[in-house]
């Protein structure tokens, strides 16, 4: 057998240089190029820079000249929403990178899978994807799921000498394996040729924001059109009309919505990381304030998974207590991974050296049907030879010899323990001579006696149960402990049930079709269900309206992770079939984090709301100040550079003021933006555009520059109110740092002769600014009155 014990970090480094990361798509220089491109020809860019070059024909140069230095910030400000919201996907990625275990200097380390090179050895394990193509040097039970290179999903056993391929999945068994190709060179790489990070994939919500910025940019382009033949029929200049046109369609384009939405996703993702939650797609976000169904394993989730071994129960007092602790640790890994395995060996780690008098023979990996595992051990000296069996105590006592009446004493010690809260397993064992085959090595047992467990309730569990009770959350707990075990944690969480809402997976068997969609919607606990059961569960649930979200950490939790609005991957621990399937990562096992994960879903969209109906409510009164004058004949009320003005005021303004805010309320999971409060923002928006438009036309008679101050200032100011207004009744510091801004701003722009000149406006006196401020402040208050003056509140929001 080949010396597995790979490189030294020296050569490792080397052949990293020489032959390149394992990686199959590296980042290409033409996404860089389309970005850049995206960018330079955004539409208010270009109108920017064609209406610079209409005020240079008719030598209006320092109109010209400040379009064109505008064209600056204005896209700066998309560009850097676009940069925040890449860094903080950028940031998931890197939080979130493949490992592998390797042999490296002669001890196993865990290092990125980017880094593994040719002549790496790496440790396989159960639910590992493998990270490029090999030679398997070491296999104990390996067997392995190629259906992702060759579409079979027959499980493919491994023996040493054997190639296995990278995007494979090792679906049981253990060993060790030699690194002979990495990155596009493996065969996966080869038939892959290119990937897409799911990142990049589109919500179902952006792509309807999307679709209607296009409709408002075709209607607009066509309005502009007609604009302009008006104002030409009038004016005779093509020039001013392309201008007039151009200044309607600057103000009637949306786009800030695409950017705010996916702006709000990705700094919503991003905070979750930074709790230890690694959201895999922006859909996931977008689902997590939906959900209303959390099915939740108990194990590590619920509890701390830190299992204690407090007593081993003998039912067989003529068997001596040291031999039964032998045939605990017997029935164990030799170098154990789980956890219940492990407290075993701390408990009886004195009896490891007489192990070593034993060779193991057979091993029979855990059978998920009957809920339990074997080894079978034979002594140096080859007089001697046993099976030792563990697992769950029904499933045990099944292989076992005994009478109906001592198999029933044996279950109700067992249902008494567990609804004591405690985790148990059946040990047996049985000498003689075996012959590798399980279903004859595994019969005739003696059941021995029960290993008793006790795994403590997470503190914060208790409070987020809460939490969800409060914001009307169901709970299902899925475990693959005993009814009994789940009842008791149920109860110590205060999770209401009753003997009619727990299940079992043989009740669900048992059941036909009507009934076992009854159990799937009103059930609490379902304990050693199957994974095909899970999967059922989570597709009941979905048809029956209800949002789903579902934790697991094993291949056998795949399917219903992969199926569920939301999967949720569990621990550092969890398989990679668990991983790969997952739409969010926990970092730790703690049920608490997916509640936070679900609340800052709501508040995202919370606040997703606001900020599409502030951009609602602003953008009615520049498209009517806009269009209106020009149609009816009453002069330019807006010029290009007030357009520019107000966009720079509307950008960073729905991007960061609402972003942070607290939601209205966490009692119901959050609606999507609806027909509501399109209506109430519509109002809002609608009502400053008459009071614009009604002060413009007052005040003609003392010019056009004095006209346009006044409207101008309305408008401002009724900006302010709408801020106010969304981020009532909580604003926080952003709301009062971004009303003092535009304050200021509106007495620098307003009342200085030099500022108010270059903007074509007329110094206002404080009278005239009191009066902008009382008709922008009317102008929000119908809205503010119908969404936050009555109880009914939270539903006109909605």
């Amino acid at each position: 057998m080949p010396d597995p014990i790979g490189l030294s970090s020296k050569e490792a480094l080397e052949r990293l240089k020489s032959l390149g990361p394992n990686e199959i798509v590296p980042l290409e220089l033409s996404s860089r190029l389309q970005e850049l491109k995206r960018i330079l020809l955004d539409p208010m860019a270009l109108m920017l820079l064609g209406l610079s070059g209409l005020y240079a024909l008719l030598r209006e140069y320092r109109d010209s000249l400040a379009l064109l230095i505008a064209v600056l910030p204005i896209t700066a400000v998309d560009v850097l929403l676009e940069i925040r919201a890449g860094q903080a996907l950028r940031a998931l990625r890197g939080a979130f990178r493949p490992v592998a275990r390797v042999y490296r200097d002669g001890v196993i380390r865990e290092i990125p899978t980017r880094e593994l090179v040719p002549g790496d050895v790496v440790v396989f394990e159960e639910g590992q994807a493998l990270p490029a193509d090999g030679e398997a040097i070491e296999a104990s039970a390996l067997t392995v799921n190629e259906a992702a290179l060759t579409g079979e999903s027959v499980p493919v056993e491994k023996n040493a000498g054997d190639p296995f391929y990278g995007g494979t999945l090792i679906l049981q068994g253990s060993g060790l394996g030699r690194i002979t190709r990495t990155g596009a060179s493996t065969r996966f790489g080869k038939i892959a040729g290119l990937v897409k990070e799911t990142e990049g994939t589109e919500t179902p919500l952006q792509r309807l924001v999307r679709a209607g910025v296009r409709r408002v940019f075709a209607i607009a382009l066509a309005l502009a059109l007609i604009l302009f033949f008006l104002e030409w029929a009038r004016k005779g200049e093509w020039t001013r009309s392309l201008i007039t046109a151009l200044t309607f369609a600057m103000s009637a384009i949306p786009e800030e919505f695409p950017i705010v939405f996916t702006l709000y996703l990705s700094l919503g993702a991003w905070r979750l990381s930074r709790h230890g939650v690694l959201v895999k797609s922006l859909p996931s976000v977008e689902t997590l304030g939906s959900v209303d169904v959390i099915c939740t394993d108990k194990t590590g989730t619920l509890t701390e998974g830190r299992f204690q071994l407090i007593e081993l129960r003998s039912l067989r007092p003529e068997v001596p207590g040291t031999e039964i602790e032998r045939i605990a640790l017997m029935a164990c890994a030799i170098h154990p991974v789980d956890a219940m395995e492990r407290a075993i060996h701390d408990r009886f780690h004195s009896q490891v050296t007489a192990l070593l008098t034993w060779n193991l023979r057979y091993e029979f990996p855990f059978d998920r049907q009957k809920k339990l595992m074997s080894q079978v051990w034979e002594s140096k000296s080859g007089n001697r030879a046993c099976v030792a069996m563990k697992g769950a105590v029904e499933g045990v006592i099944r292989q076992c010899r005994g009478s109906a009446e001592e198999h029933a004493i044996v279950l109700a010690l067992a249902d008494h323990l567990s609804q004591q809260g405690h985790r148990l397993l059946g040990l047996a064992s049985r000498e003689g001579g075996f012959t590798g085959i399980r279903d004859e090595d595994e019969s005739g047992l003696t059941f021995l006696g029960i290993l008793i467990f006790d795994d403590p309730i997470r503190e914060s569990v208790s409070g987020a149960i809460e939490e969800c009770r409060k914001a009307g959350i169901l709970i299902k707990i899925v475990t693959g402990d005993h009814p009994s075990t789940a009842r008791a944690v149920a109860e110590k969480l205060k999770i209401g049930h009753s003997g009619e809402d727990v299940f079992t997976g043989e009740d669900l068997l048992r059941m036909d079709g009507a009934k076992r969609i009854q159990a799937y919607r009103d059930g609490v606990i379902f304990a050693r269900v199957l994974p095909e059961q899970k999967h059922e569960m989570v597709r009941v649930l979905k048809e029956q309206g209800r949002v789903v979200a579902m934790t697991g950490d094993g291949i056998n939790d795949a399917p219903a992770l992969k199926l569920a609005d939301i999967g949720i991957s569990m621990g550092v621990d969890a398989t990679d079939a668990a991983r790969s399937s997952a739409h969010m990562v926990l970092l730790k096992n703690d049920f608490g984090g997916i509640v936070h994960a679900v609340f800052e879903g709501r508040r995202i969209f919370s606040n997703l709301k606001r900020s599409f109906s502030y951009l609602i409510s602003f953008h009615f009164p520049v498209i009517f100040l806009a269009l209106v004058p020009a149609l009816l004949g009453w002069g330019d009320l807006l010029l290009p550079i007030h357009i520019i003005l107000l966009e720079l005021v509307v950008h960073p303004v729905s991007a960061f003021t609402f972003e942070n805010l607290a939601p209205l309320s966490m009692a119901e999971k959050e609606a999507r933006p609806g027909v509501r409060m399109v209506l109430f923002a519509s109002l809002s928006g609608i009502l400053l555009s008459v009071a614009s438009l009604a002060a413009f036309r007052m005040h003609q008679g003392s010019g056009i520059e004095a006209a346009r101050t006044i409207a101008l200032a309305t408008v401002w100011f009724g900006n302010v109110f709408f801020v106010l207004v969304e981020s009532w009744p909580s604003p926080g510091v952003r709301f009062y740092l971004t009303s003092g801004i535009l304050t200021v701003l509106a007495f620098l722009l307003f009342r200085i002769p030099a500022l108010a000149g270059f903007f074509h406006l007329a110094p206002a006196s404080g009278g005239v600014l009191l009066a902008a401020l009382v008709l922008g402040a009317a102008s929000s208050l119908p809205s503010w009155v119908l969404r936050h003056g009555s109880g009914r509140a939270r539903g006109l929001r909605s």
